[in-house]
């Protein structure tokens, strides 16, 4: 909205909100962030029931990139940068203690528009270790293509 009025003061506010979340994400010292416990993830990843736990994280993530592109706040760019090194090592988890069909078979469940911000992500930080888990959900769509 800033980027369409102007509004400084609403520009101020879109930068205290970046700061107030950049906050939270660091005192989690992992690069997690969002309005639930990690613990849902591990529900997902176990294929048992939750809530669309990366239909959240993809809200958060594309706002925390519109930030940056529209707004120039650099602190956004790093904390998408830090939630997908988190969300990747959690895949990476995934695969090495199950398989990489485990990891498959939890994206059948729900995975908001995490390619597209990933993919984003990835236009404007390569290399970055979300390219790791930008290939993984692309790997996904192509190996089921035939079937959608």
């Amino acid at each position: 909205m800033w980027a369409s009025t102007g509004n400084a003061t609403l520009a101020g506010r879109m930068s205290a909100v970046v700061g107030a979340l950049h906050e939270c994400q660091r005192a989690s010292g992992t690069g997690y962030l969002s309005a639930f416990p990690a613990e849902f993830f591990d529900r997902f990843e176990a294929i048992r029931p939750v809530w669309a736990p990366y239909y959240t994280v993809h809200k958060i993530m594309q706002g925390l990139l519109d930030q940056h592109v529209v707004a120039g706040d650099g602190r956004a760019l790093g904390m998408a940068v830090a939630m997908a090194d988190y969300f990747a090592g959690r895949v990476r988890s995934v695969i090495r203690r199950y398989s990489i069909e485990r990891h498959w078979a939890s994206l059948n469940e729900e995975t908001g528009g995490m390619n597209d911000v990933l993919y984003q992500l990835y236009t404007i930080t390569v290399p970055s270790v979300s390219s790791f888990f930008s290939f993984l959900l692309e790997n996904l769509r192509q190996r089921f293509r035939s079937t959608f």
